[in-house]
């Protein structure tokens, strides 16, 4: 009976041996590529975020305003067809407590997006002041896919075997039904979280359609409109004026190899309470199925009544404005 026990034991640890040998990071990189060759499925997420604002020598009316960006709830929700050039994809954010949603279609050539409260749909084809930012590749995709696999590369590229770990088969339920999954686990270093955003942001410096969508529409967030080019700059020289607490990433991997489930948490703290942000924590769910199966698409008829002529777009971020106003 001891020979036996031993002989078991023997056996145990030649199996845990074996384990330990195996290269989860090869296997997490497997599926990752092999996720993003999806053409055509379904996928929903959730989000949040919440921001430690420094409001220590700030008025009442600035910490007003700020309260609407303390927490921030999200979900969204998309049917896609690459391969056809159709996708369907429903948005939904809260911000200090008011909600809005958006959906955006695209129909081939035709791209399109339902505004909220007027409740009328925005044709980007039309668009007389982005003519040059909404053409007709650029409209589908505002980073490309050489951009996306470049950054994905970067991703990948910079864990080393010991950030892999490879945990439980898990039980998924989906709406495709209960699906097995394998756990993959992956924790980053402050270090190399931060080579990862620097990496990134030189990328998407390269990619001009990413950098004319910014300049059109996202540099107005920051103060004296800086270029994405400034904007990263300005990343580079205060990156260190933060720290990553804690990062989390985990990934269920079905039988045929596809990430079906991911979740990715952080949190950053400044190392100086002094800061106008002293820290800020990010959580993201998101689930993937009908992995390459038939979509359908019940896209809304535009008519003359239900979509928006030219001047009422310039209307658009004042009505967006009045809502914050109304929530005061």
């Amino acid at each position: 009976m001891k020979k036996i026990i031993a002989v078991l034991l023997a056996v145990l640890l030649v199996l845990s041996l074996a384990a330990c040998n195996t290269d989860n990071l090869a296997e997490y990189k497997k599926a990752l590529e092999k996720t993003e060759q999806l053409t055509k499925g379904k996928l929903s997420g959730e989000f949040t975020t919440t921001i430690d604002y420094n409001t220590d020598e700030l008025s009442s009316d600035e910490i007003r305003d700020l309260s609407y960006f303390k927490s921030t709830v999200g979900s969204f929700n998309a049917v896609y067809d690459n391969e056809a050039e159709q996708g369907i994809y429903r948005n939904y954010v809260s911000l200090g407590g008011l909600g809005f949603d958006f959906d955006v279609y695209v129909n081939g050539d035709e791209i399109f997006m339902k505004i909220p409260i007027v409740e009328k749909y925005l044709r980007f084809n039309d668009l007389q002041s982005s003519s040059e930012v909404y053409n007709e590749d650029f409209g589908k995709k505002i980073v490309s896919e050489e951009t996306t696999a470049a950054i994905a590369e970067k991703w990948v590229g910079l864990m080393k075997k010991d950030d892999v770990f490879k945990g439980k088969d898990i039980i998924l339920t989906t709406p495709d039904g209960e699906v097995k999954t394998t756990e993959y686990t992956i924790t980053l270093s402050d270090e190399q979280i931060k080579e990862l955003v620097l990496d990134s942001a030189e990328i998407l410096l390269q990619d001009e359609n990413f950098k004319a969508f910014y300049d059109e529409h996202m540099s107005e967030v920051l103060e004296n409109k800086k270029s994405f080019s400034e904007f990263v700059e300005l990343l580079k020289e205060h990156i260190n004026d933060y720290n990553v607490d804690s990062f989390k990433y985990t990934a269920l991997v079905d039988i045929d190899g596809y990430i079906v489930s991911e979740n990715m948490s952080f949190s950053v703290l400044s190392v100086d309470p002094d800061l106008p942000v002293r820290g800020f924590e990010y959580n993201l769910d998101i689930k993937n199925w009908d992995i390459n199966k038939e979509q359908s698409f019940d896209f809304p008829v535009l008519t003359d009544e239900n979509t928006l002529k030219t001047d009422e777009e310039e209307d658009v971020p004042y009505l967006i404005e009045d809502l914050f106003k109304n929530g005061n």
